[in-house]
């Protein structure tokens, strides 16, 4: 579909907040993909929506979180130990609860969420060991505040100068999705 003075397809989900909301959400929980494969083209595409792609984003992953923090408190044993178990992430989670006894919670949960690492095992972590719950959600809020507004500000930043080449938003899209889309597939292969 061409850049014309219709709206496009890569329009009309910079501007749905609710849907970025809930692909936030589902990314935080059970999706175990970088949503920033997503938005960050988005934002390019269309920096004048990026910082409300951002707000909305950091909304909905943390609800996830605050989700999963409470899977991991209440269905710790009946569901948690044996969903990980079938996954084959227990020994993982078993690492990631004693980093959160060992190194703290803050900490822990920041760094987990800021990096590219999934950060299910870190929610559902911080729950099973009963962490305190606005330490938690104050580190979730920061290392994602970080990750989601930079971009933002990144788009801002270079958006216009990228959409000064001439391309048409779809393909800028596109094109800087493809560009993500490879490196976290090459960093997947790598680890």
């Amino acid at each position: 579909m061409a850049d014309t003075g219709d709206e496009t397809w890569t329009a009309r989900l910079a501007r749905h907040r609710t849907g970025l909301a809930a692909l936030s959400f589902a990314e935080s929980t059970l999706v175990p993909i970088p949503l920033e494969t997503i938005v960050a083209p988005l934002m390019v595409g269309h920096h004048r929506h990026a910082w409300t792609i951002s707000l909305a984003i950091w909304i909905g992953c943390l609800a996830g979180a605050t989700l999963f923090y409470f899977v991991g408190l209440w269905l710790a044993e009946p569901v948690v130990q044996p969903a990980l178990e079938w996954v084959g992430l227990r020994d993982d989670f078993a690492g990631m609860t004693a980093d959160l006894d060992r190194e703290g919670l803050f900490w822990t949960v920041f760094l987990v969420s800021f990096s590219p690492a999934p950060m299910q095992l870190a929610t559902l972590g911080a729950g099973t060991v009963g962490g305190n719950f606005a330490v938690f959600l104050a580190a979730i809020a920061a290392s994602r505040g970080l990750r989601y507004f930079g971009l933002a500000a990144l788009a801002s930043l270079f958006g216009p100068k990228i959409a000064g080449f001439g391309l048409p938003k779809t393909r800028i899209v596109l094109i800087v999705f493809a560009l993500l889309a490879a490196g976290w597939i090459g960093m997947r292969i790598r680890g």
